[in-house]
């Protein structure tokens, strides 16, 4: 008897064939299970995905109207544009100012006398020793620093290079003017509060720091030298008249000297800012809140669709999180505004009516005539504290996208759903795998059964060929 070494070799059956077609039929119902919950799961990650973009997108565009602000736009204007630069905040009030720059503020300069040292030293070459000791800076506002040279770092060099390392008031300079190098000392701030009032040095009798000395009290009406340092150029506080009252700022940035607008002195004169607001703006950030919502309802719309000619739905039609949003959503827009008086106290008194599928509709005329009338009322339906147009619908976008919401809880109770049924599909795969084995044993045991049968009908076949009588021709 041969051996079989192939399948259906002995039988003539296309056993791997057949055993393909059994195992496939085994599989088909399970699979297609797991891929049709699959895709449902995928359909509604999908769905919630784009349901949180959009109320997130929403919330985003709220951000813009949850202030007074949001409704106004102010520009300015200078006549002398290169003398005052005026930048106004939407808080600002509507209004003309007459503004007299007197005086800018600036920064104090110093440097050391020409003959500070005499002949004692040769500054030419660099590196003549100062000496160790201390320079304590004391400024205006009684901030003091103090700078160390030591015996073998000394030098006006030295001394230039403490300064600029260490602090944040003061920058040094060493400066060869042809009479030799000259330490400069300029503040960093402007204004008289940041001048430097003193110098004062501790260092051996015979050194020569002891020579920086300064004091700005000594300093007269014609005399511009203290001590070791020659005044440059004195500190001074910017000096301006607002509508004819005078105000002293330490520096040329004014804030809180218009309500509102903030100014840049750049040059001394008189010249005139003018605030004004610019008109529809309120009409404008309106309408935005409209359009917003409509993109946001319209998207809702999409994901809940059903086609009842095609039977075709959106990814998220009859879920009940979206039919909560939407719920939400539509009572935001059409209940009033609590704690608003008077003739405007809901979307509805504004012109803006709900339309069949969700979204709004502007009454252009109605909403125009609203504002005229009430300005301050329309947008206090918007921006009122927690209770406000804006706040309220930021609640229900929060309520929904937050990091504990509903979306997020229900998304990731999806992605472990979907992490089990990769399980499903592994084990699937090993029940297969099973199955397929145990019918290929079985066919390769008829396959080997038949080419027995085949073998031991040839053997009769020949003996009865063999038999007297089969031979006769």
């Amino acid at each position: 008897m041969s051996t079989i070494t192939s399948m259906g070799v002995g039988s003539g059956i296309d056993v791997r064939g057949l055993v393909d077609q059994l195992v496939a039929a085994e599989r088909a119902p399970r699979e297609n299970r797991i891929n049709s919950q699959e895709k449902r799961i995928e359909e509604q990650i999908s769905g919630l995905g784009k349901l949180k973009s959009g109320l997130s997108d929403f919330g985003a565009a709220l951000d813009g109207l949850s202030s007074a602000g949001d409704f106004r736009q102010v520009e300015t204007r200078v006549v002398k544009e290169g003398m005052v630069t005026a930048n106004a905040r939407d808080n600002a009030p509507i209004g003309n100012y007459e503004v007299e720059v007197t005086q800018l503020a600036q920064s104090q300069r110093l440097a050391t006398s020409v003959d500070l040292f005499g002949d004692v030293a040769d500054f030419s070459a660099g590196g003549t020793a100062l000496g160790a000791g201390d320079v304590t800076i004391t400024l205006a506002d009684g901030t003091t620093e103090t700078f160390t040279l030591t015996e073998e770092a000394s030098t006006l060099e030295d001394l230039r290079a403490a300064i600029n390392n260490q602090s944040s008031s003061l920058r040094a300079s060493v400066v060869d003017d042809g009479n030799g190098p000259r330490l400069t000392l300029s503040t960093t701030q402007t204004g008289e509060q940041n001048a430097i009032s003193q110098i004062a040095v501790n260092a051996g009798g015979e050194a020569l720091l002891n020579k920086l000395g300064f004091n700005a009290a000594d300093l007269g009406v014609d005399q511009d030298t203290s001590g070791g340092f020659r005044q440059l150029r004195a500190a001074q506080d910017a000096i301006v008249k607002v509508d004819g009252l005078e105000v002293t700022r330490p520096t040329n940035e004014l804030r809180g000297v218009l309500d509102g607008v903030d100014l840049t002195l750049n040059d001394t004169g008189t010249t005139r800012v003018a605030v004004t607001e610019q008109e529809g703006t309120a009409l404008e950030a309106v309408r935005g809140f409209v359009e917003a919502y409509n993109a946001l309802r319209s998207q809702l719309n999409a994901l809940n669709a059903f086609n009842p000619d095609t039977e075709e739905s959106g990814i998220l039609n009859g879920d009940s999180t979206l039919r909560g949003v939407q719920d939400r959503m539509a009572r935001m827009v059409s209940n009033p505004v609590e704690g608003m008086d008077g003739a405007v106290r809901a979307l509805a008194d504004l012109g803006i009516s709900t339309q069949r599928d969700g979204t709004l509709a502007i009454n252009e005329a109605r909403l125009s005539d609203r504002l005229a009338e009430d300005r301050e009322a329309v947008v206090s339906l918007f921006t009122q504290a927690d209770t406000g147009i804006a706040a309220r619908m930021k609640g229900v976008v929060e309520e929904f996208t937050g990091r504990d919401s509903i979306i997020n809880t229900r998304t990731e109770n999806l992605r472990q759903q979907m992490s089990g049924l990769a399980d499903d599909r592994e084990r699937l795969e090993y029940r297969m795998e099973r199955i397929e084995a145990r019918y290929i044993a079985q066919f390769s045991a008829m396959d080997a059964m038949v080419a027995q049968m085949n073998q031991t009908s040839q053997f009769l076949d020949n003996q009865l060929q063999a038999l007297p009588g089969n031979n006769r021709k």
